[in-house]
């Protein structure tokens, strides 16, 4: 957990404004696959400010195939809620114990994976799935719960302005960028699958829009964790488009409030899109907010050819979140909010230094 002051006072304050959904989880064991990752992690440290917080007897199997990252997010002082295994979901054994959920947080998620990983990407997403399924079935779960994206949208169309649960844009899937966005969509032709041939499993999908926050993973290549790191260094934010691109964003904390509202009260079979909805702003607009918390300058340079081959080419992907507000989620944390939150607790954690 991030030990930067004020972090653990915003997930008590996660955990009391979402009190009567985690007093739900009381007694129940997850499973939770890229615990180390921006939303797996974060998610964890609900569950453990539930637990100490509110006494809730909750328990967490975190899996994630990087040791170091593993340790760091959750040492030994947390191991009376969380109980680590550094396996690769694809290929490693996983536990033996029983579940009551089962999280599927684990993919890649940057663009120079994508360009330079793109077997890795499409492998955690549709075997990591069809393993976890089993799992989950085989562990009689409650519920799984598929992380997915917006980017299973594809292109819009021009025929909408919010991408509804319903719709389907275009996605050239005879292209090295749609290892991503494929194997999304395949994991959720997966999870049906599961459904219609094992009666009882149930499932919920979350397509998760553009999330950012402190649990941000070192390395991590979105523009948005770019402009973070700028921000942090006090460097000019690097822009390498016009920056017109028009997205759905959202803070980490809010997302995993969001996982867990969909987990408990989602109807099973059905998508739910994540995201703010007062968070629907250009690129440009995230970098000059991320600017305000460096030294307030912006440059603009050219994607170099990795960059080029992984960086999405979509322009408009904006999400519609009724389906979600529905179901009794609210926001804390809107875009300006969230960007400096990100960048206080980072530069307090590291004294300044660069870790993303």
């Amino acid at each position: 957990m991030i030990q930067a002051s004020g972090y653990y006072d915003e997930i008590m304050d996660y955990v009391h404004s979402n009190e009567p959904l985690l007093c739900g989880l009381a007694g129940k064991t997850f499973l939770v696959s890229g615990a180390g990752g921006l939303i797996g992690s974060y998610l964890i440290d609900l569950l453990i400010g539930a637990r100490r917080e509110l006494g809730l007897d909750v328990r967490v199997e975190a899996l994630d195939r990087d040791a170091d990252l593993l340790n760091s997010r959750f040492p030994e002082e947390f191991d009376d809620v969380v109980r680590k295994h550094v396996l690769d979901v694809c290929t490693g054994v996983l536990p033996k114990s029983d579940v009551d959920y089962v999280i599927h947080a684990a993919s890649n998620t940057s663009p120079v994976d994508y360009a330079t990983k793109p077997i890795d990407t499409i492998r955690t997403n549709i075997i990591g799935t069809d393993r976890l399924c089993s799992y989950a079935v085989e562990k009689r779960a409650r519920r799984f719960l598929f992380c997915s994206s917006v980017e299973a949208y594809g292109r819009n169309n021009g025929d909408v302005d919010f991408f509804r649960e319903d719709y389907s844009g275009y996605v050239d899937s005879n292209s090295l960028r749609a290892n991503y966005p494929t194997s999304k969509r395949c994991s959720e032709a997966l999870c049906n699958a599961y459904a219609a041939e094992n009666p009882g499993f149930e499932f919920v999908i979350a397509r998760i829009g553009r999330f950012f926050g402190p649990t941000v993973i070192a390395g991590d290549s979105k523009a948005p964790t770019q402009f973070i790191r700028n921000a942090l260094n006090r460097e000019s934010i690097v822009l390498k488009s016009a920056g017109t691109q028009l997205f759905s964003w959202g803070y980490v904390g809010d997302c995993a409030t969001a996982l867990l509202t969909i987990l408990l009260k989602g109807k099973s079979g059905e998508a739910y899109n994540v995201a703010d909805p007062e968070s629907c702003k250009m690129l440009k607009e995230f970098a000059a907010l991320a600017a305000e918390c460096g030294n307030g300058k912006l440059s603009f340079v050219e994607q170099n050819a990795v960059e080029q081959a992984g960086y999405s080419k979509i322009t408009k992907a904006t999400l519609d979140v009724s389906k979600l507000l529905a179901l009794g989620w609210t926001a804390k944390h809107h875009l300006a909010d969230g960007i400096s939150k990100t960048v206080s607790y980072l530069r307090e954690e590291n004294k300044g230094g660069q870790i993303i």
